[in-house]
């Protein structure tokens, strides 16, 4: 009678494992976006107040737009900017630096805890967390912001060309899906 009922326990917690790896499966959306999301559907949820500044990486054919608080009629809660990722018209990635309030509530670390009651233990590389899948990687990070001698940030039009990096830099939270 007892191996029958051992028998039955494992075999009913074989589909529970099945599950709960399913769960584990990063969900590849942020900020209301997902990836694979078209530049045109980015911009109906995010309108454009002006242009949005870019970059193209042409090693990965990946071109980035950085889009600043005020860039957009409607932006995320909390955030300060948002990066987006494109690579044949396909959003590809997703990143998102919160403002000076949310990152001295809400620190890297903190964050990094939340995904882990969602997604497990995450891998950690110095201070970085991410969380991989298979298809889809999610990172929690500092993310360095150049500022200037008071703390204030600078925008992209403000930041000191000199060839070196800013002397003062300020620390929020970033997260990004890719």
């Amino acid at each position: 009678m007892r191996v029958i009922l051992l028998a039955l326990l494992l075999l009913s917690a074989a589909p529970l494992r099945a599950q709960d790896d399913g769960a584990n499966s990063i969900q590849p959306h942020l900020f209301g976006l997902h990836l694979d999301d078209s530049l045109r559907d980015v911009r109906r949820l995010f309108p454009p107040l002006k242009k949005w500044s870019s970059t193209v990486d042409k090693r990965r054919g990946v071109t980035r737009y950085r889009v600043e608080l005020g860039d957009a009629k409607s932006f995320p809660p909390h955030l300060r900017t948002l990066y987006l990722g494109f690579r044949r018209g396909d959003l590809v990635e997703i990143e998102g630096v919160y403002d000076d309030d949310y990152s001295r509530r809400e620190t890297y670390e903190r964050l990094a805890g939340e995904y882990e009651l969602l997604y497990g233990r995450p891998r950690r590389s110095g201070d970085r967390f991410w969380w991989d899948d298979g298809r889809t990687v999610l990172r929690v990070f500092p993310a360095e912001l150049p500022a200037a001698a008071d703390g204030a940030i600078l925008s992209s039009a403000t930041t000191p060309s000199t060839g070196q990096g800013p002397t003062v830099v300020a620390w929020r939270t970033g997260v990004q899906i890719f």
